[in-house]
């Protein structure tokens, strides 16, 4: 499990690396908006010991969240560029505590992402494949109420991607999936319910979106 004093030299590096790559980028900056959908996937690692009446947590899938937000791109050299952002996702999980107990929980996820996206540097083709590597933190806005499990509000995560940038002169938007792996433990204990029956708790995430360029 994340510290906060983790989480916040983290969130201080990637500020700190966008910050120096506008600095000493040598290309050109460009900005635009994203929009999509977010599949979730919540990994839940029992600690089998049993308690309470030998029950099996489990998490149901649910309909796509939305999600939205603006993205900036410094063009580092032919090929390669850094790019961050800031956006919010919505979706919900409901996780299933035994067979009469379900609750649902809200993530509303406010998260900044760093990437290097790298490109096919051919400028006369219209279409131009892009590979997407890099991390992202996100804070859960959504409130927590549940008397059988809380989780903790940071998100820590690994994301690869892979997209079509299409120039079309006057517009360039660009259709992408991204696969997001969480990496901290969401579980915090505070002697809920079914604290002794969960150990790990992971979000790893599945978005379709489209980034859209607003400056050329």
């Amino acid at each position: 499990m994340l510290s906060k004093e983790k989480t916040f030299l983290i969130a201080l590096l990637l500020y700190t690396g966008t910050l120096q790559a506008q600095q000493n980028t040598a290309g050109g900056f460009i900005w635009g908006l994203e929009a999509g959908f977010d599949s979730q996937l919540t990994g839940i690692q029992p600690l089998g010991n049993g308690e309470p009446d030998q029950v099996k947590v489990t998490a149901k899938r649910r309909a796509p969240g939305w999600r939205g937000g603006v993205f900036g791109r410094w063009q580092l050299w032919s090929g390669l560029a850094l790019q961050t952002g800031l956006s919010v996702s919505d979706l919900h999980a409901d996780i299933q505590f035994d067979e009469q107990v379900t609750d649902r929980f809200r993530f509303t996820d406010l998260e900044a992402p760093l990437h290097f996206v790298l490109t096919n540097p051919n400028g006369r083709f219209p279409l131009r494949g892009s590979l997407l590597l890099g991390a992202r933190i996100g804070w859960n806005l959504a409130p927590q109420h549940s008397e059988y499990l809380q989780l903790l509000r940071e998100r820590l995560a690994l994301d690869i991607g892979l997209g079509v940038e299409i120039d079309m002169k006057k517009w360039r938007f660009q259709p992408e999936v991204v696969y997001s792996h969480g990496l901290n433990n969401i579980h915090d204990v505070v002697n809920a319910r079914y604290d002794q029956v969960i150990g790990r708790i992971v979000r790893d995430r599945l978005t379709l979106r489209v980034l859209v360029w607003l400056e050329r």
